[in-house]
């Protein structure tokens, strides 16, 4: 994913951090800097270190999606960290609506697994008598917090940790409340309607969000509105694009090979070439052999960085999907990330291409006229 950088993998997970991830940092330090004019270190430290910790609840978070989702069969692509939270790319949501359902819990699950440990070491640590009247008395939790000391980051931890879980059960795509509601829905009702339900349910309550913000002149919260409904509204054109490619094979969406590269033209003699074609993948040929494959996207990048007299192999790309005329287009769009193509393999020979646009298309039409293409027996 571009604009993030893999910190470590779990479970042969990637966990990516996204740039702007540093931007939460330096306001966690400005708003230490501060806040605590007493002592200005302690309370950039402070802010910093809380930063951190959440993500790392996030993360958490995050993790039991993608644990659970391996324990069914289902690829973890990788986890990035962003700065209004996390995001595990998942192929494809588990084949029944139990398995959903568990897989969805799992992350509210691990706040609330967080927050029960965290809150028992605080017993231990402050008494249960203190924790009982800390409960009992926002105001005085309020004071502890504002010290803050270890022992106030700990109880915000806390706190912070059944707010992600119970923020999360709201039922709102793309909320884990809402997914959750899709799945229970989906044990009795077709997928696609129980997807149109459970996101119609969380565009109504982002508008509802969307209205309180702005009363409120709360940008924060207007962000997690716009979140909310749009996350709602991609999830049920997602789902509907693949209701409307089941059954369709690879063979049925793929487009020609046509214009060939060599991996030592120039960019510049691409650029020329290519002015008046539509086509989005071109195959790098060299002695009849696929050495790459140059997708216009990477060919602007590099026209850009390199300028036009780098050649086709400074800007291809090696690692090329491939699939089978006879594969399922759910399956293929599964294997497909954003803004990478596949090349179409029959008896040795590539006989076409495949990308991310070819299915938006071919879906497009579909949902517009079911009958435009014989589904395969």
């Amino acid at each position: 994913m571009s604009w993030s950088f893999k910190l470590l993998s779990v479970n042969g997970i990637p966990i990516r951090i996204h740039i702007t991830f540093l931007l939460v940092m330096v306001w966690a330090a400005y708003n230490g800097f501060t806040l605590n004019r007493a002592d200005r270190v302690q309370g950039v430290a402070f802010m910093v270190a809380l930063m951190l910790l959440l993500f790392l609840c996030v993360l958490l978070h995050e993790l039991g999606h993608s644990l659970v989702a391996q324990l069914f069969g289902v690829h973890v692509a990788d986890i990035t960290l962003w700065p209004l939270g996390g995001l595990a790319r998942i192929a494809r949501m588990p084949q029944r609506p139990y398995q959903e359902f568990v897989m969805t819990a799992a992350g509210p699950a691990m706040n609330i697994l967080v927050a029960l440990v965290l809150s028992l070491a605080a017993v231990a640590w402050f008494g249960p008598d203190e924790m009982l009247a800390l409960i009992a008395s926002p105001w005085l939790l309020y004071d502890l917090i504002g010290d803050m000391s270890i022992e106030s980051l700990w109880l915000v931890l806390i706190a912070n940790n059944v707010l992600l879980a119970f923020f999360n059960l709201v039922p709102a795509f793309p909320l884990d409340g809402g997914r959750m509601l899709r799945a229970m829905l989906a044990a009795v009702i077709s997928y696609r309607s129980a997807t149109s339900i459970a996101a119609a349910i969380g565009q109504s309550l982002a508008l509802l969000l969307g209205m309180a913000a702005l009363l409120a002149g709360d940008l924060f919260l207007a962000a997690i509105a716009l979140f909310v409904f749009f996350g709602a509204w991609q999830e049920r054109e997602e789902v509907r694009t693949r209701v409307n490619l089941h059954g369709f094979t690879v063979r049925q969406a793929m487009q020609p090979v046509g214009m060939r590269l060599h991996p030592m033209q120039t960019l510049s003699d691409v650029a020329g070439r290519i002015v008046n074609s539509s086509q989005e993948a071109f195959l790098v040929v060299d002695d009849d052999r696929l050495v790459g494959l140059l997708m216009r996207p990477d060919l602007l990048r590099a026209l850009r960085k390199a300028g036009p007299t780098a050649t086709v192999g400074h800007a291809m790309r090696r690692e090329i999907l491939r699939f089978a005329p006879g594969d399922p287009l759910i399956r293929a769009s599964e294997r497909l990330g954003r803004g990478a193509d596949g090349v179409v393999v029959e008896a040795g020979q590539v006989v076409g291409t495949l990308g991310p646009a070819d299915l938006a298309r071919l879906a497009e039409l579909l949902s517009a006229y079911p009958d435009a293409l014989p589904r395969p027996s």
